[in-house]
Parts: C-alpha cells; structure tokens; sequence
C-alpha cells in the first residue's frame, strides 16, 4: 500500500507552558476515588467521538490527579512527529514554536520523553521514576523545552493503534510535588478505559462520514479528482458513468481508476468498494493529522509549528 504524506508539520509539545499562577494542588485524599470512578461513569454516558473525545479525558485527568494542564498528543510512529491538544493553551506562539522545536531534537534521548509504546507499555510512567530534580534541571529537553515556560513534573501512559500511538498526559510545574504512587495507579486505571473509549469513538466518527470524507482519512494521497472517482467506484458507476458523472473524458477515468486500486492496495473495483465502505479511516495517517484543524484548540485554531522555526503558524496543517 503506497498511501503517504510526504511532509507532515509538527504540533505543540505535550508539556505544560506557564503563562499565569499555578494552581493550588490537592492531595491524594481531596481526590477521592469515588470521584474518579463517577468520572469514568460519565465518560462512558458522553459517547464521544473523535472531536468530543479529548474534552471528556481531560475530565478524567483531572479526577485522576490534581495538575496544572493535560495534554492529548498523537505520535505518529514512522516519522516520530507528533501533535496535540491540551486542556490549558499557552496563548504566546513563539514560545509554542521554540518549545517544539526542542522537543523534536531532544525526545529520542530517553524513550519517556519519545513515549516509546514498547517502553510504556501498559504502565502510567512519571518523570520522577527516571530523573531526580537535579538531573531532571540539567537535562537539555528539560533546560530548553520544559523550564523556560517553568514545566517540570509529567506522567503519561501511551495507547497503540495502527501506525501511532496516542499519549495521555498529566503535567505540574516547577515547586510541585512529584506525581504520587497512588495518582500513577490511578492515571494506569484510567488506560484501559481511554483505550476502549477510544475505540468506539473512532468507529462513530467514522460511521457518521460521507465516503468522501472517509477516503480523506482512509488514504490521504488521493488527490480531489481521484476521490471523486473512487466514491462512484465504491457507489458501483461503471467508467462510462463516471465520466459523464464528472464531464471529464473516458480515458481520464480509467487512469484515475488505476491510480485508485494502486493508492488503496486493491486490484478491482469491488476491492475498491469494499475499502471505501468497511476499511476503518486513520490507518494510515492518525485522526490528528487529518480530522478538521479547528478543534484543536480553545482559541478555534491549531497551532502548528516545525522544527527550527523560531514563530507559529495557526490553521489547518
């Protein structure tokens, strides 16, 4: 299958940036477990989908841990690019920028920070587990991507599915107390139920898609034209019908046909059919990288930023 994006725009970096007072935290005991379950309780009743989805867990970090921010990130693991939404946006876009640009150089040096699926496995991680404070302050990705914006204390556990994992994340700044062992357990609880949520929200939100609009997610390389004709093919048009359908000529069609079966790894139209309306979208590129770039953010914009640029950019990569 040859369904790629050549180059991809890096988000934001799941780490916290400062920008007003941090809160006052709570202990363990002011974030019962009852709360946390009542949480749970609610997420499953919210049926959320894609766009729904990571509102409703950073309820549930919230109930799993007092913190400062939560962050939603998506890795895409054959590039190791990534991006992200957080439940609290540092609304300055240089800092945004410069942040990520030092997370790409420096995330490979320790798998926490890369959040490797194979080192995470089923386990809710902290920062503490690996670094004391004093290592931690002399690390370069801390001294160039954490503290400038006075981000210190994380725990996260990582969910794989196709070719990304998606990142859950809780984060503390600077003066706080590292994440306890019964708020780690509590974030590990949490996991599997994100997991299975996440699942179903995939399977709704790609229910509810036009089969123009799975094709985009389903495989991003089709150009307008060749999803045009991939959705009469998934709709059986013969080529004859499809040209006259798009008023372009018949040999046009046929080779929009082949770069059609070739792009979604099919040899006839009824492997074409059957990708359209059965093949679940994202298998490809994660929901992140193609969903629409509006709802990624409070301020209605995603901000996107790649390696070395020292300003944002804000819209739809």
């Amino acid at each position: 299958m040859r369904c790629h994006q050549g180059s991809v725009s890096l988000c934001e970096i799941p780490a916290i940036t400062l920008w007003s007072d941090p809160m006052t935290l709570l202990t363990d005991a002011e974030v019962p477990d009852t709360r946390f379950m009542r949480r749970l309780v609610e997420l499953y009743a919210a049926e959320p989908d894609l766009h729904a989805l990571p509102r409703e867990v950073f309820g549930c970090v919230d109930a799993t841990a007092a913190n400062d921010m939560a962050a939603y990130t998506e890795f895409h693991l054959g590039t190791g690019e990534f991006r992200a939404e957080f439940s609290r946006i540092d609304p300055d876009p240089e800092r945004r920028a410069r942040s990520a640009a030092a997370y790409l150089r420096h995330s490979r040096s320790h798998p926490f920070w890369s959040k490797d699926p194979a080192f995470f496995g089923e386990r809710a991680l902290r920062e503490s587990d690996f670094f004391g404070d004093e290592e931690f302050m002399a690390l370069p990705i801390a001294q160039e991507a954490f503290l400038p914006s006075g981000a210190h204390r994380q725990m996260a556990f990582v969910i794989v599915h196709e070719g990304y994992a998606l990142s859950v994340s809780a984060h503390r700044v600077v003066g706080s107390p590292a994440f306890s062992d019964t708020e780690r357990d509590r974030l590990q609880d949490l996991r599997a139920h994100v997991a299975r949520v996440y699942r179903q929200a995939l399977e709704r939100s790609a229910q509810a898609m036009p089969p123009v609009e799975r094709l985009i997610h389903l495989c991003p390389d089709l150009t307008p034209r060749q999803r045009d004709v991939a959705r009469w093919i998934a709709d059986g048009k013969s080529n004859e019908a499809i040209a006259q359908l798009l008023g372009i000529r018949l040999d046009t069609v046929k080779s929009h046909v082949r770069q059609v079966f070739e792009k979604l790894g099919v040899d006839d139209r009824l492997g074409a059919a059957l990708a359209v309306h059965r093949r679940l979208p994202f298998t490809q590129l994660p929901p992140m990288w193609t969903l629409a770039g509006s709802r990624w953010s409070p301020a209605g914009l995603q901000t996107i930023a790649a390696a070395g640029l020292s300003t944002a950019e804000s819209g739809r990569a």
